[in-house]
């Protein structure tokens, strides 16, 4: 297994296993460190030293144990302060009462303050203040630890040892540092990997943000589309109904206005309908409101003539939203105002124009209240066709009665008459017989007459003539 690596798990967070390998460096570092010491004292120190490394060695072995058996918070702890502790107390046992402090012993007891830094992460804020308070306050109790450590002879250390054992506090504290160093570079590499992973999230959200605002936008205008789909089929539906309660273009067209003024919240309506032969056709006002009461007028505007005129020759609505002056007001108990707008619908069917709705309004109109108010023209324009074609048809039907009534009684007539003439060809064929019969009577006595003659001598004859 790889030093490095102990007591990793891939179930931790990042940041545990950044001090987790830490703690694995400063493991490598410190057993390289005492192993060169330990070296350096079986030709240099003496056997108490040497005796001070081994067990140091051993205790990083048993931290190491403890380490790799999950135990990271107290191994952490006591890898922070033991090298401070074992170097205090090298400290306190090899001064002398009134000198200066070991310049080497110093030199591992800085580095080694390094470690709470190193082997904490900043979140774990109790232990890093700790590690650190234990480590100022074991450093300076060396004196103390001079008192309990006794030596009859404080032992000669060469210069040699002296040199090896600062150059290897040196290196270890350019370990140490390197180590914090190498973690601080990769937490800033993470730190950097994260803000722009961050910063991708980030954007993500806001495009996924702005297509949710997009939908929601879209299913706002899909909303607002089908209430007024929606308004628009139940306001058709209403119409329709209303066309269909009567036959009289009078008294739906009275319905039909009232409603449209209502739901469209307008001021003033008309309906005009074409009448008069083809070459004289008129539009005739139907029906009038205004203002929430009838007006009973009698209008007729000719073909061509202003806005209406126009209106049902181009097959096309008008709407007029800058009103001349003279064109329309609308009367109030206020007086009389000029309306904001006009719309006027051809009621097509077909591509026959049936009349024409004028509607004013103090308020403009919506497209989808004029594609409404177009649907509504067509269907008054089928119902108008439909009405007028029955009014044909009925027409047509009395007519058909009355004609089938006049050949009915001409045929009685000629039936009187052929019995007339049949009864006189009767006599006549009867007075012909007795004709006949009397020519024949007349004929054979003519005939005994002449036969009777021819018997009788001319002298007779003579004397009969004279």
């Amino acid at each position: 297994m790889n030093l490095l690596s102990i007591g990793i798990k891939d179930s931790q967070p990042k940041w545990l296993q950044q001090r987790i390998k830490a703690t694995n460096s400063v493991f490598s570092i410190l057993s390289v460190i005492l192993l060169l010491l330990l070296i350096s004292s079986l030709f240099f120190a003496t056997q108490i030293m040497t005796l001070a490394i081994s067990i140091s060695l051993v205790i990083v072995a048993l931290t190491i144990w403890m380490h790799s058996l999950g135990f990271h918070y107290l191994t952490r702890l006591l890898v922070s302060v033991l090298p401070v502790l074992v170097s205090s107390c090298i400290q306190g046992a090899y001064q002398m009462n009134n000198q200066l402090p070991n310049a080497s012993a110093w030199v591992f007891i800085v580095g080694f303050q390094v470690l709470p830094f190193l082997l904490f992460d900043p979140s774990e804020k109790k232990f890093r203040l700790v590690s650190i308070c234990l480590n100022i306050a074991i450093a300076f109790c060396y004196e103390q630890f001079n008192q309990w450590i006794e030596l009859a002879q404080i032992p000669f250390t060469p210069p040699i040892q002296v040199f090896i054992t600062i150059a290897i506090g040196l290196l270890l504290v350019i370990g140490l540092l390197s180590a914090m160093d190498n973690i601080f570079v990769k937490t800033n590499k993470e730190n950097i990997d994260l803000i722009k992973r961050v910063e991708q999230e980030k954007e993500e959200q806001n495009r996924s943000q702005e297509k949710l605002n997009h939908t929601l936008e879209e299913l706002n205008k899909s909303k607002i589309e089908e209430e007024k789909r929606i308004w628009a089929a139940k306001g058709v539906a209403d119409i329709v109904k209303i066309m269909q309660e009567s036959d009289d273009l009078n008294a739906i067209a009275d319905k039909a206005l009232i409603y449209l003024v209502k739901t469209l919240k307008a001021n003033q309506a008309g309906l005009f309908l074409i009448e008069g032969n083809e070459e004289n056709q008129l539009l005739e006002m139907k029906a009038c409101y205004a203002f929430q009461r009838k007006k009973y007028l009698k209008k007729q505007v000719a073909i061509g003539e202003g806005l209406l005129g126009q209106c049902y020759l181009e097959k096309e609505h008008i709407y007029l939203i800058d009103v001349p002056e003279d064109y329309i007001l609308i009367g109030s108990g206020l007086g009389d105002s000029k309306p904001r707008c006009i719309l006027l619908i051809p009621l097509l069917a077909n591509d026959v124009v049936y009349g024409v709705m004028e509607i004013a309004s103090f308020k403009e109109f919506k497209n989808h209240e004029v594609t409404f108010l177009l649907e509504v023209g067509e269907n008054i324009a089928m119902t108008v066709r439909s009405i007028k074609t029955n009014e044909q048809t009925q027409t047509l039907l009395y007519e058909t009665q009355a004609m089938a009534e006049q050949m009915k009684s001409q045929e009685e007539e000629m039936r009187q008459s052929m019995e007339e003439i049949a009864a006189t060809q009767e006599e006549l064929t009867r007075t012909e017989e007795e004709l006949k019969e009397e020519i024949k009577v007349k004929n054979e006595q003519i005939l005994f007459l002449e036969q009777k003659l021819k018997k009788l001598s001319p002298t007779t004859l003579e004397m009969a003539i004279h």
